[in-house]
């Protein structure tokens, strides 16, 4: 991405740090304008409160575990969403690891509704990918790398995302500059920014899974550069 200094790509990666709570730990692993995206861990049996602010909904998905919100049970792989000016409680029926996404408001203006599964699930040569929620202003996803294997090299001309690694291990090729490349390998807790325009690349060190959050998301808005399915990644072992 030109007016990008390869030199300062390393600012788009970070290891946020977890804060104890009486019922667990909670970490912010990105806030910007466009979004929030936060990890909770609930232990089993403990409630943890929640709420939303008067400018932007929330979706919490469950990784692992499962809750309850008031007589709704979310369980694993699935989500609520949770509308703006809304406090809840989350009562967690076992060890619990979920992620929010929050963002301008698209849904329900009151309450929260019910629990709803991933969809649009789709198997790549590279892994799957399945769709958390997607709306007009916020996307999330779920997404799981194998080992040795990578997707395409692209960029997005108005997409900003924001990815987490909830387990394994991911190599990340950015590229900046006048071509040029740099390598991250990003360990379970590692977040990347990757904001339009830059150039970006991901294979699995090992088996690795991400929780994505984005503006919208548009197919259209997905620029090729290197095909994945043709082109091996650098630097990633088989």
């Amino acid at each position: 991405m030109y007016g990008i200094d390869i030199k300062t790509l390393d600012k788009f990666i970070t290891t946020p740090r977890a804060e104890k709570k009486p019922w667990g730990y909670s970490c912010v692993i990105a806030d910007t304008v466009e979004f929030g995206f936060e990890r909770v861990e609930i232990a089993s049996g403990k409630s943890a409160p929640f709420s939303t602010n008067a400018k932007r909904e929330a979706t919490i998905f469950v990784e692992e575990g499962a809750f309850t919100v008031g007589k709704i049970a979310v369980e694993r792989h699935h989500s609520i969403r949770i509308a703006p000016k809304k406090q809840a409680t989350i009562c967690a029926k076992e060890n619990t690891v979920a992620y929010v996404f929050r963002g301008a408001v698209t849904g329900k203006k009151s309450g929260y509704g019910e629990s709803f599964k991933t969809t649009d699930f789709r198997d790549k040569y590279w892994g799957t990918i399945e769709t958390i929620v997607s709306t007009p202003e916020y996307a999330a996803k779920r997404m799981l790398v194998k080992k040795g294997c990578a997707a395409s090299l692209e960029y997005h001309c108005r997409k900003l995302e924001s990815y987490f690694i909830h387990s394994g291990k991911l190599l990340l090729r950015l590229r900046a500059g006048r071509g040029e490349d740099r390598f991250f390998e990003m360990d379970s807790g590692t977040v990347a920014l990757i904001p339009p325009g830059l150039m970006h690349q991901r294979g699995g060190i090992e088996d690795a899974v991400i929780i994505e959050i984005s503006t919208k998301d548009e197919d259209s808005d997905s620029f090729l550069v290197e095909d994945g399915a043709k082109h091996k990644m650098p630097r990633l072992l088989p």
